[in-house]
């Protein structure tokens, strides 16, 4: 089963996050832990808030989420996942689901239609870009919809390769999550032709 830990280290006196789930380049080891989450967003959500505090009492101590169990690249038995790092992605509009916001995203996500976009945004960019693109979703009846994927800090893995031309390929495994922001919520699964279905009953509370 996936645990993730909130751990405190102490920053760099010169550090400047660029975020309240950023990290600094070469975190020391953590001494103190604030709790484990079986999801990651809680955990970021509860290492927000302490990094929070810690910007308004300009307090050095702050919060980074982990995996544990995970051999990361910096700390022995935990993987470092923040800073999360967001991309847009297309999936097939659900048949007879409904959103009530550009913002929300239906339990029945389907596969990716292409690729994730390319470009790698902050929280921000990625609300304000599946915003956009869902209003015009929404206005021009399209079959698509859009939703925000985060992508996690470190790799699960990398593997680096070598051709007799002596060019190297490294490739890395990231964990990505589909982001229910806040100002959404699961629209409307009452018209969906498997309403009788689990999902459509958690949509609806």
């Amino acid at each position: 089963m996936v645990m993730y830990r909130v751990v405190v280290i102490e920053t760099p006196e010169d550090w400047n996050p660029s975020s309240l789930d950023d990290v600094p380049p070469q975190p020391p080891e953590p001494k103190v832990q604030l709790g484990e989450y079986p999801e990651l967003f809680p955990a970021v959500q509860a290492a927000i808030e302490h990094n929070r505090q810690s910007q308004n009492q300009r307090d050095r101590r702050w919060a980074v989420v982990c995996e544990v169990g995970q051999g990361g690249k910096t700390w022995r038995g935990l993987r470092i996942c923040t800073p999360l790092r967001y991309k847009i992605a297309s999936i097939w509009w659900p048949a007879g689901w409904e959103p009530l916001s550009p913002f929300d995203v239906p339990l029945c996500v389907c596969r990716t239609q292409g690729t994730l976009q390319e470009d790698v945004l902050t929280y921000d960019q990625a609300l304000a870009t599946m915003k956009a693109l869902n209003l015009q979703a929404m206005d021009r009846a399209s079959t698509l919809w859009y939703v925000m994927i985060a992508v996690e800090n470190e790799p699960v893995s990398r593997s680096i390769s070598y051709d007799p031309a002596g060019l190297q390929t490294t490739v890395e495994i990231r964990k990505i999550h589909i982001a229910q922001p806040a100002e959404g919520g699961r629209g409307d699964c009452s018209h969906c032709p498997a309403r009788s279905l689990d999902c459509t009953t958690a949509a609806n509370q």
